[in-house]
């Protein structure tokens, strides 16, 4: 398992870094302004898109963000309870 999440860590570190090289280039070449928005918008919209993946994997795998998750959800399931 620890294999295949280094392979994986790897992966979206030159997926990343590859989508900001290509923004830089398309910015320095003066591509059109289309395609420069679609990267920006790429290299915030990867990272986060990799963030949710790695936190719902833990949630469902039962890893420490799943006890915050249920601390935070009976916390507020108490609180429409009370009302």
């Amino acid at each position: 398992m620890n294999t295949i999440k280094r392979i994986m860590a790897m992966a979206g570190v030159i997926l990343v870094a590859g989508i900001w090289i290509a923004t830089l280039v398309i910015a320095v070449a003066g591509f059109s302004q289309k395609l420069l928005t679609a990267f920006i918008v790429l290299s915030v919209l990867v990272p986060v898109l990799i963030y949710g993946i790695l936190l719902i994997s833990r949630v469902v795998s039962g890893g420490p963000a799943k006890e915050e998750l249920d601390k935070a959800l009976g916390d507020k399931q108490k609180d429409q309870k009370k009302q």
